[in-house]
This record gives C-alpha cells, structure tokens and sequence, in this order.
C-alpha cells in the first residue's frame, strides 16, 4: 500500500506533460502580432491613455481638473449655505427620519419574534414552518393537477 498516492499521481503526470513535444505556433501569428503592436504605436495620442498624451497637454488637463473640482467644491460649499438648500435638507431629513422609525419598529419586531421562538421552543417553529412549506407544496400540485385538468383536451 502506497502511504503517498498522491505525490506518485503528480510524478507521474510531470513524467508525462515533459514527454509531450512543444506545441508549434501557427506561422501567421507572430506576424499579425507585430501588425498589431505597430498598428497601436501609429494611433493617435488621443487614442492611447493619459500616460501616452504629450507632456503639454497633460499638464494642461491636469489643471483644468483641478480647477474643476475646486469650482466643484467652492459651489458645493456655497450651495449648502444657501436658504432652499436648508429647506430642502429639512424635509429630506423627515422622510429619513421616517425611514429610521420603520427600522426601530422593524428591529423591535424581529426582538419580538426572538423571544417568542425562545420561550415557545425551536421544535415548535421548526413543524410550524414545515407545515407551512407542505401546505404550499400541496397547494401549487393541487393548483398544477388542476390547471392541466382544466387545459387537457377531452
């Protein structure tokens, strides 16, 4: 009885993959390969990324994004301050509010259903729930039997 059949099972596989001879590669794929590295070279510099633009033209885009988000941020900051912008956070923050007292009674009913099952018993809930699953299957084959009764051609 072999102690390690997996090791002979992986030296047994190497024995095999290195007697295999090299696969050829087809003769037109080199070619076509380099078609498509000079192809990529020949772009234009607004095809390649950012990294590949002229020197220039990076820098300049550069500073026109940051003074975009500077603008962004000044205007985000001046918009906070302004009074439709309060008014409208207040009545957003009622209908969050709302939001927070449907989680709070949604949490305080599912503390609720905890305790039940602890002080009913996981056996009960567990035949209750299985009962239920057996009623739903018995009604879906009753609805099935049915409806191809209904459909069946006399």
């Amino acid at each position: 009885m072999n102690p390690n059949p997996e090791n002979e099972l992986e030296a047994r596989i190497d024995r095999e993959l290195k007697s295999l001879s090299p696969l050829a590669s087809p003769p037109s794929l080199a070619p076509r390969i380099m078609a498509a590295i000079a192809e990529q070279e020949r772009a234009p510099w607004y095809r390649n990324g950012w990294q590949a633009w002229p020197l220039a033209l990076r820098a300049s885009s550069l500073v026109v994004l940051l003074a975009l988000f500077a603008g962004l941020c000044f205007g985000g900051v001046k918009l906070s301050e302004s009074k439709g912008v309060t008014a409208a956070s207040g009545k957003v923050s009622g209908a969050f509010s709302l939001l927070s007292v449907a989680g709070k009674t949604l949490a305080a009913l599912a503390d609720a259903a905890v305790e039940v099952v602890r002080h009913v018993g996981t056996g009960y809930v567990v035949a209750a729930f299985a009962v239920i699953a057996l009623a739903y299957a018995a009604c879906v084959a009753f609805g099935s039997f049915y409806l191809r009764f209904a459909f069946s051609r006399r």
